[in-house]
Parts: structure tokens; sequence; C-alpha cells
């Protein structure tokens, strides 16, 4: 699937409106995302805009998008169990090498992480409030260190026309007047930790 999502920064009264206009929408929950994001020593993977992460311990997240496009809107996601079946560990290898030509296939990601030297890119962690409707994922982030946001995305089949879907969320955010966020939580992560990361990845402030 591709995942087609829009941002933006909450101040405390434009969280009160986005809080009064989702009072229709179904509260979906609290959850809470512990993510962390590896790459290689040389960020081989930050530079071709891949984004490689262990949610919660539970399993690994592939999000990349090959276009030329510099607003991370975006992403093809691939998930896979952090402990994998055979078959899903020869999809997680080939992913790699495809991304990373000198891979050496692994039998787990933690041997990737020793075997391949990937590293720790950012540490991030996420309170998330959950909303949606029939067309639209809706969150309340309450990331730390970082701020809050309001995250709206839907979802497509891969080689599908993304307009329709991408003109569906400005619409619903056009009564809110927001300016997007042009880049995901990674890159205001290493905005603030890691400028010389932040500096080689494609997408920017």
């Amino acid at each position: 699937m591709i995942e087609i999502e829009l941002k933006c920064e909450l101040s405390p009264q434009l969280l009160e409106k986005v809080r009064h206009k989702i009072q229709g929408m179904e509260f979906r929950g609290t959850i809470y995302n512990h993510d962390i994001y590896y790459d290689t020593p040389t960020w081989d993977l930050l530079r071709r805009a891949v984004f490689v992460r262990v949610r919660n311990n539970q399993r690994v997240e592939f999000k990349f998008n090959e276009e030329a496009s510099q607003e991370h809107k975006l992403a093809v996601e691939r998930i896979f169990p952090l402990q994998t079946s055979p078959g899903e560990l020869d999809r997680l290898n080939s992913l790699f090498t495809y991304f990373l030509p000198t891979w050496h296939p692994v039998s787990s990601f933690e041997e990737a992480i020793t075997k391949s030297n990937l590293i720790q890119l950012a540490s991030i962690n996420n309170t998330r409030e959950a909303y949606a409707n029939e067309q639209i994922d809706l969150s309340i982030d309450h990331v730390k260190g970082l701020g809050d946001f309001l995250e709206v995305e839907t979802q497509c089949e891969e080689g599908a026309d993304t307009t329709q879907a991408q003109a569906l969320l400005q619409a619903f955010v056009a009564d809110l007047h927001v300016e997007q966020v042009k880049v995901g939580y990674v890159e205001l992560w290493l905005h603030k930790h890691n400028s010389a990361a932040y500096q080689v990845g494609r997408y920017h402030l």
C-alpha cells in the first residue's frame, strides 16, 4: 500500500480547533509508540529516503519513496514481525539488498545490527490519540521533545493515482488554515540532535 499523509504542528489554539473538528469521528484509542530507527554509519538509507525502524520491540517497518519529490507525503510501507518466519526473512533480506547492494543476508534483525553494522539513527517516543472516519485516519501526536502534531492520512493501492487522495487530505484541513510540516518526525529529531545526518537526508524544513 501507499501511505499518503499530511502533517502540521499544533499550537494550543490549533489543537482546540482540531478537537472541535473531530467530534464526529470515531476515537480508536490512545497508542504509545517507541520507534528506534536504524541506518548504516554513512547514512546510506537516509540518503535514499528509506526509513527502517523497530516499533515497540515487536516489528520491523520499512518506509520508502523512490520518487524525486522533496516532500515527505507519500511512502510505500512494508511491515515484518521482529521474530520473522523464513519466508518473511527472505523478503526482509531482499529489501535490504535492494537498497544496500553490499548487504549480507542475515537470519534475524538482531544479527543485522551486528553483522551488517546497522547503527541507531533516532529514538522517538510518541503518544498518539487515534481517530478515523470512512476515508481518513487522523492522529493527534504528542512527540517527546518535539511537540504536538496533527497527522491525517489515507492509503492507496501501489501504482494508483494519488491525486484524489492528496486532495481529500487538503480539503479536510482547509478550514484549519494549517501550514504543513513537509518532513517526518525523523527529520525533526535529526534537525535537533544530529545536524550532519539531517543535512544528507532528502527532506528538509
